[in-house]
């Protein structure tokens, strides 16, 4: 082998260990962020492969500097494309679509909780809360993703947390 192929290679396979690390560190934000919109679990896991397969075109030629921030963006925005193509085919959603998620998390209580209170917020709530609460993203993160004013997500959170609260008691 030639000294330009042995670096050639090594790239390659830190460009597959970088990427495999984004996946792990970030796949149940991702996930989290499409079923929010979509509400179905086979969607959701469609628009994750999508996600990661846009994630690995675009690293090859581009550095990212927020990963996180640029997943979220990309899923929301393949969820929001899917979600009006299948509008129509949609059902809305059943009631036990937490109860197979593995990416967000491993403890069936965990699965029950965000099940119940989730359901009880709008989809534009759930996804500002899932962005805050789950992926960490700051308030103004959100409002740049989700191309609204920095207020309105801050409103939206808020009364997001007051209907989790009031479905608490």
């Amino acid at each position: 082998m030639t000294q330009t192929s042995l670096y050639q290679l090594k790239t390659s396979v830190d460009h597959r260990d970088e990427f495999q690390q984004l996946y792990i560190d970030h796949k149940k934000h991702v996930f989290a962020m499409a079923l929010s919109i979509l509400r179905d679990f086979e969607l959701a896991e469609d628009v994750l492969q999508d996600v990661y397969i846009k994630l690995y075109r675009h690293s090859k030629d581009n550095q990212l500097t927020n990963a996180r921030a640029w997943l979220i963006r990309v899923t929301r925005n393949t969820a929001l494309d899917l979600y009006r193509k299948k509008k129509r085919e949609l059902t809305g959603g059943d009631d036990q679509y937490f109860e197979r998620l593995e990416y967000i998390s491993e403890d069936p209580v965990d699965k029950i909780v965000l099940s119940k209170y989730l359901a009880l917020l709008d989809s534009g709530e759930r996804q500002i809360v899932i962005m805050k609460d789950i992926s960490g993203l700051k308030h103004k993160e959100i409002a740049k993703i989700m191309e609204i004013p920095l207020g309105t997500v801050l409103w939206k959170y808020r009364m997001a947390l007051k209907k989790l609260k009031k479905g608490l008691e």
